[in-house]
């Protein structure tokens, strides 16, 4: 396992954004936990590779434009 991994056995968030969360997420499969944390990494905070549209609704109504 990469040593930038840090999966903790405890229910708890993580962070799919993580440059090492398909690491962590193949040690967690791989030991058949039901539950993992990384709060402890220091890539908990790391949302680098969030996507940079918003993914909220701004409207009480969800309406879509189309042009014809």
């Amino acid at each position: 396992m990469n040593p930038e991994c840090k999966p903790i056995r405890k229910k708890g968030d993580r962070n799919v954004f993580c440059p090492y969360y398909r690491d962590c997420l193949d040690f967690v499969i791989e030991k058949t936990w039901q539950d993992w944390d990384c709060r402890d990494c220091r890539h908990h905070s790391n949302w680098g590779a969030a996507p940079e549209i918003s993914l909220s609704i701004n409207h009480s109504i969800a309406y879509y434009e189309i042009i014809i």
